[in-house]
């Protein structure tokens, strides 16, 4: 049985030992703790909330709090996984602990490069964001290609679609006024092979 305190004690009789609209109040009284430093003032206290201030001095304003001060390679501030992963170490030789130590420790290394080898194909297997990227601009420049060749041949069919029109329509003209019809340069496709010029 655990024992308590005389004053709490003490204050659970005289709770008890108040009226109910009394004990209410006690009850419904909020307490606010703040800290203060140098010489601000302290908060007033209101009818429904009980203030209690903490002084500290002026150098400690922009400290870091002092339960957070000290060592952080401490052996108490470290963490519980990464003791129970030394822990798990001690006990690592003999059988199966690809170890120097022990009967058998040289067994077990098997394992080991298993469990890497899937570890570093497990490491393969995730998505590669960057490639994908790569990869998807190069499919979208090759559309963007593919459509501007389009567009190009479409321009150079229509091109020659209108120049043959104009030749037409010059010709009508020629025709109907009774002029001879203008020689026209040969197309380059139809144009005569140069002559070879005679060996030496």
């Amino acid at each position: 049985m655990t024992r308590l305190p005389l004053f709490a004690l003490i204050l659970a009789g005289s709770v008890a030992a108040m009226p109910a609209a009394t004990q209410q109040t006690v009850e419904a009284e909020k307490i606010n703790q703040v800290i203060v430093y140098g010489n601000d003032q302290c908060e007033q206290s209101s009818p429904d909330e009980i203030v209690v201030c903490n002084r500290l001095p002026e150098t400690e304003r922009y400290r870091v709090p002092e339960m957070l001060r000290g060592n952080p390679l401490d052996v108490r501030n470290e963490a519980w996984a990464n003791k129970v992963v030394a822990v798990e170490r001690v006990g690592r030789f003999g059988t199966d602990s690809c170890s120097p130590t022990g009967l058998g420790g040289f067994t077990g290394c098997t394992q080991q490069l298993v469990a890497g080898a899937k570890a570093e194909r497990q490491a393969a297997n995730k998505t590669d964001w960057q490639a994908m990227i790569a990869d998807e601009r190069a499919k979208r420049i090759a559309g963007i290609d593919a459509a501007s060749d389009q567009v190009e041949a479409a321009v150079v069919a229509e091109e020659r679609a209108l120049a043959e029109r104009q030749k037409a329509a010059e010709e009508l003209e020629r025709q109907a006024s009774g002029q001879a019809p203008a020689p026209t340069a040969p197309d380059e496709a139809d144009a005569a092979p140069l002559p070879t010029p005679p060996k030496p």
